[in-house]
């Protein structure tokens, strides 16, 4: 369905709220369109109408017996990652070839958790996973910390690693308030790993709580990429 899906949008769709820049102007060839303000829209029996990143309405451009549609704005409807690379002018949709680790995009930690390089936590079972994210203090209580994908990935691939388990600790990755998935870590485990779509969101959420309380906090390493 996905691979379906961005076929579609590829030979239908315009470039939508991205920025090329002069360097592109020698393939560029100029047209006369129209903005095609009739165009009613529904998404999954829903009415839906295309805006911007600032929430201003966009129009169909009607070309040559031909409606394009911003592509930005369909890929965020559809669930479908969107990325512009303006040096190599690459439109991306859906999952990329190139995996991106967790911590090269923007992480906001919360409590007591913090971004790492120590080969302490990164150093895994003879696997340097380079860098991620200790969570420390782990109880009944939430804590964990916030990812910023902008809607430029479609999959991602997390592992988890107890550092110091005191009971079974719940991982949970949401979008919002949506759980995208959910991983228990026990004392005896090594290592939890998961791949799962993540429907171009635009924040994901990483949070972990004990499933008992117990007198002692809990700490585990979390790493992964995102495609």
């Amino acid at each position: 369905m996905k691979k379906k899906l961005i076929i579609a949008l590829s030979s239908f769709t315009l470039l939508g709220g991205m920025a090329i820049g002069a360097g592109a102007a020698p393939i560029l060839e100029k047209i006369t369109a129209n903005l095609n303000w009739g165009i009613n829209y529904n998404i999954s029996g829903k009415a839906w109408s295309p805006v911007d990143q600032n929430g201003k309405k966009l129009a169909a451009i009607t070309y040559n017996n031909t409606t394009y549609l911003p592509v930005r704005s369909v890929g965020e409807a559809l669930g479908v990652a969107v990325d512009y690379n303006g040096n190599s002018q690459t439109l991306t949709l859906g999952e990329k070839s190139d995996t991106t680790p967790i911590t090269s995009e923007k992480i906001v930690t919360e409590y007591s958790s913090y971004i790492t390089k120590d080969k302490q936590f990164t150093v895994q079972q003879g696997k340097d996973y380079l860098s991620g994210v200790v969570i420390k203090q782990i109880n009944s209580a939430d804590k964990g910390f916030n990812i910023s994908t902008e809607g430029k990935y479609q999959k991602l691939e997390v592992s988890v690693f107890p550092v110091d388990v005191k009971t079974e600790i719940s991982v949970r990755i949401l979008d919002g308030d949506v759980l995208l998935k959910e991983m228990i870590i026990g004392t005896s485990d090594t290592i939890q790993t998961a791949s799962f779509d993540i429907g171009a969101a635009k924040k994901l959420t990483v949070e972990a709580e004990t499933l008992k309380i117990t007198g002692s906090d809990s700490s585990i390493f979390v790493t992964g990429d995102l495609k």
